[in-house]
């Protein structure tokens, strides 16, 4: 199940993908799923095409949400 939202995004960040030759939307999809941690196995793959891109991936997504802080903001 997914849910659609929009954003407005930085002329930054989409200078940055352009520069890479990468759409915005792969990289923010690629970053939710490594922080979900989704998997899309090959022989059962989501409908909705979210997939991490490895273990690294998936514990270094966790590490920069968590130095940030996003689990604690409403515990203060």
């Amino acid at each position: 199940m997914t849910k659609r939202i929009i954003i407005d995004l930085p002329e930054e960040f989409i200078e940055l993908c352009e520069a890479d030759g990468v759409e915005p939307k792969i990289v923010l999809r690629g970053f939710i799923a490594d922080l979900a941690e989704i998997m899309n196995w090959a022989r059962n793959p989501r409908e909705d095409g979210y997939s991490s891109n490895g273990s690294d991936e998936r514990r270094m997504a966790r590490e920069y949400y968590e130095r940030v802080g996003y689990p604690y903001w409403n515990k203060l």
